[in-house]
């Protein structure tokens, strides 16, 4: 059955059975019962609220790659525009260290607010659990500011398959 938990001023988050969230130290932590991997979601109020929320998924989602020294490819980062809200995404595992690690990264950006939700696991465990999460971060609803399209602000039908091998073997 799962469980619907508001974050006052900024969302609804719809978790499903076995899953918990825990805040810690600024940030939510949702983590499956049995699963080493977790999902982190960091909350941003936007500065600077004149750059349209398509351009500031971008720039946000670059920003933690480069601040965190990921050498990623530009094509493999996706935006999405959703009514008000923009997502911006990208995939990569990280193999330079002993245990490799698969982040998924999402920026969700409307007009005043942003939320980086980023999964983080060892690639082993990605089946079937990268579903279960990307389902979990598609069905976030920004509060009351992205209520103006038809499914109430719900993220859950954008495109969550992108990964930086499909998107950067694309001929576009």
């Amino acid at each position: 059955m799962g469980k619907k938990i508001t974050y006052e001023r900024w969302i609804n988050l719809y978790l499903p059975d076995n899953w918990n969230e825990r805040e810690e130290m600024g940030y939510v932590v949702l983590e499956k019962e049995g699963w080493p991997g977790m999902i982190q979601l960091s909350f941003i109020e936007r500065e600077n609220t004149d750059t349209p929320s398509h351009d500031a998924a971008l720039a946000l989602l670059e920003d933690v790659l480069e601040d965190r020294d990921v050498p990623f490819p530009r094509e493999a980062i996706k935006v999405e525009k959703r009514g008000e809200t923009s997502i911006a995404t990208v995939d990569y595992t990280y193999n330079e260290k002993e245990e490799p690690t698969h982040w998924r990264i999402w920026f969700l950006v409307d007009k005043t607010r942003a939320l980086m939700a980023a999964y983080i696991s060892n690639p082993e465990h990605d089946v079937p659990h990268l579903e279960e999460a990307a389902s979990i971060v598609a069905d976030i609803e920004f509060l009351s500011s992205v209520n103006n399209d038809d499914d109430n602000g719900s993220l859950s039908n954008m495109d969550d398959d992108a990964t930086i091998e499909s998107i950067a073997n694309t001929d576009d």
